[in-house]
């Protein structure tokens, strides 16, 4: 095999690597695909305070990867800051609970949540779950 031969194909397999690892290499945006929350009720009436339940699903495209995460409330209140830890692709999601009691005796309200997810320089929030309270 001349030089030149022996070049070109030493080159079209680089080439080749080079472009097989770059689609293996997954950023911050690709390692978290998506965030979401739902509330366990959508409308409340009853006693109060209520106590509802928000539950949040990251999903998770990268391993290992680190979650760092917040809820946040339409009242303006934030929770403490949490991270979790995803160790290996048997975690396709990881969900989190957050519980909020509001409400007193003749409120009506709509109140909601949401989860911000950070990990490198991803910053990505869910839609907000809303639910409306009516406490009697």
């Amino acid at each position: 095999m001349s030089m030149k031969r022996f070049s070109i194909a030493a080159l079209s397999a680089l080439v080749a690597l080079t472009v097989l690892g770059a689609g293996q290499i997954l950023t911050a945006q690709e390692a978290v695909s998506g965030v979401s929350v739902t509330a366990n009720v959508q409308t409340y009436s009853g006693k109060c305070p209520a106590k509802i339940k928000f539950t949040g699903v990251i999903e998770v495209n990268k391993y290992p990867l680190t979650l760092n995460y917040q809820w946040e409330r339409s009242d303006g209140a934030k929770g403490p800051k949490k991270v979790e830890r995803v160790p290996s692709a048997k975690t396709k999601t990881v969900t989190v609970v957050d519980y909020w009691q509001l409400g007193a005796k003749g409120d009506s309200m709509t109140v909601s949540a949401k989860l911000r997810v950070r990990t490198g320089n991803l910053d990505l929030a869910s839609a907000p779950a809303e639910v409306t309270i009516h406490c009697k």
